[in-house]
């Protein structure tokens, strides 16, 4: 995570089945490798960064599938997590997403998931993704549209019902789809998928964590592929 976000998750229980604080992280997580998956069939074998990667709930898996991950974060606490996962390619290295410490050109993914909500500067950490990624390559993100919806269930219920921790989102700081495009167009990243996510109530409601399923809407929350042009 950077600077908002780290003294949220700045800790242990990333992997702990009985920690509730990451419960609805590590169940929407599992939503999104599935979606990772089928937006990009060869997804094992990509050169891959993970930028706010936490405790490594999408770097350990992808690099545990065959992928070389470097996994970025301010939050050291949640990096040791990461490490002591002992997934044999993935590489976790202290940064701040703003001015990220690898060489240019260097990955075929880059990832920016539950990241850009929580911080001050996201069309920085959205340009420099564009800098790591090699011509052709994507970067995946997924965020909460700033709508009176997404106040309602990411604030309201989510953090109300304690399904994650109070002061975990800033309404102001989420990000409308159209703004998202503009930050990855200023950088030569164009948009080829997108798709909502909305919460599913019961499921949510019956499990003690947050359910997510695929849809059109985006006013909650969505999730968008960009693709660096190629020379």
């Amino acid at each position: 995570m950077t600077t908002l976000a780290q003294p949220l998750f700045d800790r242990g229980g990333w992997w702990d089945p009985a920690c509730r604080e990451f419960a609805s992280l590590r169940a929407v997580t599992e939503y999104r490798l599935q979606l990772l998956r089928q937006w990009l069939p060869g997804l094992a074998a990509m050169r891959t960064v993970d930028l706010g990667c936490g405790g490594g709930l999408l770097a350990v898996p992808l690099a545990r599938a065959g992928a070389a991950v470097v996994g970025v974060d301010v939050a050291r606490q949640a990096l040791r997590a990461a490490h002591e996962r002992r997934a044999e390619r993935l590489l976790p290295i202290a940064g701040d997403l703003h001015a990220v410490p690898i060489r240019s050109e260097c990955a075929e993914l880059v990832l920016l998931a539950d990241v850009l909500e929580h911080i001050a500067a996201p069309d920085l950490a959205v340009a420099e993704a564009a800098r790591l990624l090699r011509p052709g390559g994507h970067l995946f993100v997924n965020t909460i549209n700033r709508t009176l919806r997404s106040r309602l269930f990411a604030i309201w219920l989510g953090e109300g019902l304690g399904f994650v921790p109070r002061g975990t989102h800033e309404w102001a700081m989420f990000i409308r789809p159209q703004d998202l495009d503009t930050m990855a167009a200023a950088v030569g990243l164009r948009r080829v998928r997108q798709e909502g996510e909305s919460p599913r109530l019961w499921a949510t409601l019956r499990s003690g964590a947050v359910q997510l399923r695929r849809g059109r809407s985006l006013a909650v929350g969505y999730a968008a592929l960009f693709q660096k042009a190629s020379v």
